[in-house]
């Protein structure tokens, strides 16, 4: 069992009463807790949340952070965040595996966005994450995710599994062979705006 100071954290889309990813969300949540906490027990998150007094109308962030023992849960009204423009930052130990309650590296990093609306973090020369979503990036007709994301997010591996984006190694060189980008994780899926690649600045 491995050591760990923060709370995890699962954020998960709720809208008019129904989970999104519920499948994905419970994978990354058993995973985290067999390999942090040593918990064999499967834990059913549907099962869970269904218990719950959700809301039943308008879109909803269910932040749900929890340890081997606790679960706190709270329902956010939710509105999309306006993101133009991402500056890319480098770090070079940043590590993300596992979603911490605890962002006090990734907020650092998105102090130096500068006059940008969010950050492109790069580690030892490989695309990332912004310091919210995943990434993923378009060149022709197809979708690419970097294979080195810190964080492999509900919605990237739902893409993935379904061959609608593919993983590829995408250094910081590499961006100009794209076309646009859009930013994804658990409440932005797919249909999320797509940003022309112009708007990195690196």
């Amino acid at each position: 069992m491995i050591k760990f100071m923060s709370l995890l954290l699962e954020s998960i889309k709720l809208i008019d009463g129904e989970f999104r990813n519920l499948f994905y969300h419970e994978r990354r949540m058993n995973r985290s807790l067999k390999f942090l906490c040593g918990v064999e027990e499967h834990f059913y998150l549907e099962e869970f949340l269904k218990r719950l007094d959700l809301p039943r109308q308008g879109l909803f962030k269910c932040r749900m952070a929890y340890d081997d023992y606790s679960r706190d849960i709270e329902f956010i009204p939710y509105q999309y965040k306006t993101i133009n423009s991402l500056r890319v930052v480098e770090h070079d130990r940043i590590s993300y595996e596992f979603k911490y309650a605890d962002r006090k590296v990734l907020n650092r990093l998105y102090e130096l966005r500068k006059n940008c609306d969010d950050i492109l973090i790069v580690k030892r020369g490989q695309v990332t994450d912004s310091s919210f979503s995943n990434i993923v990036f378009r060149r022709g007709k197809n979708w690419y995710t970097p294979w080195s994301a810190l964080l492999k997010g509900t919605t990237r591996a739902y893409l993935l599994e379904r061959n609608i984006i593919k993983e590829e190694e995408i250094r910081i060189e590499d961006l100009k062979s794209f076309e646009s980008f859009k930013l994804i994780n658990a409440m932005l899926e797919f249909d999320a705006p797509e940003i022309d690649i112009a708007n990195i600045v690196v």
